[in-house]
């Protein structure tokens, strides 16, 4: 239970602050050029750091990493209350980027490996985005979310002191994994495009919201109702094949994209939400599932997950930016729905 409480408290701390940052950014005065490059340099920094500390957590252990990690991020987080104009904005959130990949993957890995399973032990992460989403829609102050962003983490770091030692099985991967990638390809690929898709709408999701009449508090219980329902779903995915799982997540979310294009008001989507966090639960677990089965480089192959995810969050925010621009919210929502459709073809063919 102790990992899974500094899983979830970490994860609260990333989401109370993440999801208005595009609101902040506008307030700040950045275009929609420069929101979308300052959501993108989170998932830029936290790309690297994902893949490096992943594969250090391999080689060399991971609770140093752990408890490293959630003091950087304390410090990482509180530092966005000195965000006051937009450049400064883009640095700090490249500055949280870095930290959060420091101890991902060292404390999925020893959640899991210390018997549970990759559902149950995720659906904390799930459960500390739905507090963290909805903390935020209630206390609507970027101060005081940034503050108990940082106090969070900080709550984590004690929590992480308290983790007991780990039999680790030490593995010694090549920093640049060539067969890695290659053995897990039809996984990567296709999730790959699917956030491309998720991670373009989730730039300016916020700002659509807001365009549909939901107030921040609104905006809050809308990220709450995928989040927590998350946290239900993958109580009950573990013992469903991987693969389905997968293929399954991947239609799911492509049928909710297609739906955000038709939504008439933000009242509309509080069932579509739900769906996807069913999506989420099915097509997370589906993918790491198989990936920790098939490979025992365990925590390199979970920080290469989320370093694809992070590329996604960079790439995404910025196509956004363009489609936007080119055709508003229905041409972003059309283009997340086809991505993820031909992700979920790429999957289908291929042989690993």
């Amino acid at each position: 239970m102790r990992a899974a409480l500094t899983f979830f408290l970490a994860n609260a701390a990333m989401s109370i602050s993440v999801i208005f940052i595009p609101l902040l950014a506008q307030d700040l005065g950045a275009g929609s050029m420069m929101t979308g490059a300052i959501v993108s340099v989170y998932g830029l920094m936290s790309l690297i750091s994902f893949y490096v500390f992943g594969w250090v957590a391999d080689r060399r252990g991971r609770l140093f990493l752990i408890r490293c990690g959630m003091a950087v991020s304390a410090l990482a987080f509180l530092a966005q209350l000195w965000a006051v104009t937009d450049v400064s904005l883009l640095a700090v959130r490249a500055l949280c980027g870095f930290a959060i990949g420091i101890f991902y993957s060292a404390l999925v890995m020893y959640g899991v490996d210390g018997g549970a399973g990759i559902g149950r032990f995720t659906s904390y992460e799930s459960l500390g985005w739905a507090a963290g989403t909805l903390a935020a829609g209630i206390i609507a102050s970027f101060d005081r979310i940034f503050a108990i962003s940082a106090l969070l983490f900080l709550l984590g770091f004690f929590s992480s002191l308290g983790l007991a030692p780990a039999k680790e099985k030490r593995v010694k991967v090549p920093l640049l994994p060539f067969d890695i990638i290659k053995r897990n390809w039809g996984i990567y690929v296709p999730f790959l495009l699917r956030d491309t898709g998720a991670f373009a709408i989730w730039a300016f999701f916020p700002i659509f919201l807001a365009d549909l009449g939901a107030s921040m508090f609104w905006v809050g219980v809308l990220f709450f109702m995928n989040t927590g329902s998350q946290f239900v779903f993958k109580q009950y995915v573990d013992d469903y094949d991987n693969r389905i799982l997968f293929r399954v997540g991947l239609a799911v979310s492509a049928l909710v994209f297609f739906l955000y294009a038709a939504a008439p008001s933000f009242w509309w989507l509080i069932p579509v939400q739900i769906v996807l966090g069913f999506a989420w639960s099915t097509l997370s677990v589906g993918a790491m599932g198989q990936l920790t089965q098939k490979n025992h480089e365990k925590a390199t192959v979970i920080g290469l997950f989320s370093s694809g995810r992070s590329f996604a969050r960079i790439l995404g925010p910025l196509i956004a930016g363009i489609l936007v621009l080119a055709g508003g919210f229905p041409l972003l929502m059309a283009f997340a729905g086809a991505s993820t459709l031909v992700g979920l073809w790429v999957n289908m063919r291929a042989k690993n």
